[in-house]
């Protein structure tokens, strides 16, 4: 045997152990690629795609805080709130249009403080008539709740009635109610809708119909709405006119009118009082106006007035009554401290009729809120 033959027969043994071994090798899995959540641009800022789906979400929310005060109202103190609110917006593109999905949830605390109306128990050391009082918590609301299909909309949310002007001292008329409505764009910044509202889920099988003209423009917009109270039988009716008088200057006006009570009743204290004790208190006409100028990117600045006419306060199937007339004026400073954080000041005056008869008499009321967004 020669050298040659050793060194090939060596080299075949080593191959054949080393293919023995290899074949009880250990095989690791390669690590499946990871999916980083990507940026959703299609529907503006904030929005990610969720992972493994074509569908964009965005969450986002807002912290208050606010002082207040309503003098027209008996108030004589200050009175704190603190909110939060909670946003998820949701939102992807199918062969019928956009469709989106969007849930708003909002708690608020109120600062406790004395009263002289039985509380938590009468307070050691204080005259006898004062009582503890208590912080008072709402906890958590559902504001907003539901989906958008092209043109359709489903679920809870704000009235198609509703609308009012930039200031404070203000009422449109409306509230957050269960609902299915229809917007048709018919181009050229032209929309009509068509909303069928519940009022109340035990009265009756009739739901409110309520109607929409929008009509946007380079000078400005134009809203126009009409709704039928069948509960009352009643209707009402309301126009709400944006004027860009220059880029900064913006005039706002609304007009207002209602046959009877109804479920979009304006008053002047505003829409959470509309109703009381089964009545609606409002107004048979209004008229309003508020001019905003914007003094620079962080300050604006604005004044305005509302005059109520002809007030009813009726039960079902009263006609409106009284015929007392009310006013409020207001203005609002806005300011924005940092971006997602601003500052709103407003201070209002509210009197007329119905409140000269009371123990008020009318009188001031205002705020300075905090508003910190995400």
């Amino acid at each position: 045997m020669n050298i040659k033959s050793l060194l090939l027969g060596s080299a075949a043994a080593l191959l054949a152990v080393s293919g023995a071994r290899a074949a009880d090798a250990v095989v690791v899995a390669e690590p499946e690629p990871m999916e980083y959540v990507r940026i959703c641009d299609v529907y503006g800022a904030g929005f990610y795609y969720i992972p493994g789906t074509e569908t964009c979400l965005k969450i986002g929310g807002l912290v208050r805080y606010q002082i207040s005060s309503a003098q027209h109202i008996g108030d004589e103190g200050w009175n704190k709130q603190a909110l939060a609110r909670l946003k998820f917006d949701a939102r992807s593109e199918t062969e019928y249009g956009t469709f989106r999905r969007y849930i708003e949830f909002q708690a608020s605390v109120q600062g406790g403080g004395w009263s002289n109306e039985a509380g938590a128990g009468r307070v050691q050391g204080q005259p006898g008539e004062y009582w503890r009082g208590v912080k008072g918590e709402s906890g958590t609301a559902l504001r907003h709740a539901y989906f958008e299909l092209g043109g359709l909309l489903v679920g809870h949310t704000d009235t198609l009635f509703d609308g009012d002007l930039s200031g404070e001292f203000d009422a449109g008329g409306g509230d957050r109610v269960n609902q299915i409505r229809y917007t048709f764009d018919a181009g050229n910044g032209i929309a009509v809708s068509l909303g069928l509202e519940e009022e109340s889920d035990n009265f009756d099988y009739v739901p409110l119909v309520v109607g929409k003209v929008a009509i946007n423009q380079g000078w400005g917009s134009l809203n126009l709405y009409a709704g039928y109270d069948n509960a009352y039988e009643e209707f009402a009716l309301k126009a709400i006119a944006n004027f860009k008088a220059t880029d900064a200057l913006t005039l706002q006006v609304l007009a207002g009118y209602e046959s009877g009570p109804t479920f979009w009743s304006i008053n002047q204290l505003g829409a959470v009082d509309n109703f009381q004790g089964g009545v609606y208190k409002g107004y048979a006409w209004t008229v309003a106006g508020y001019l905003k100028y914007q003094v620079n990117e962080k300050l604006a600045v604005g004044f305005g007035g509302q005059y109520f006419g002809d007030a009813h306060d009726n039960n079902l199937g009263g006609r409106p009554v009284g015929g007392d007339n009310d006013y409020s004026l207001g203005a609002v400073v806005d300011y924005n401290i940092v971006e997602n954080l601003d500052a709103k000041l407003a201070l209002n005056y509210f009197n007329g009729d119905t409140l000269e008869r009371t123990a008020n008499g009318g009188g001031f009321a205002g705020f300075l809120r905090l508003d910190a967004s995400f």
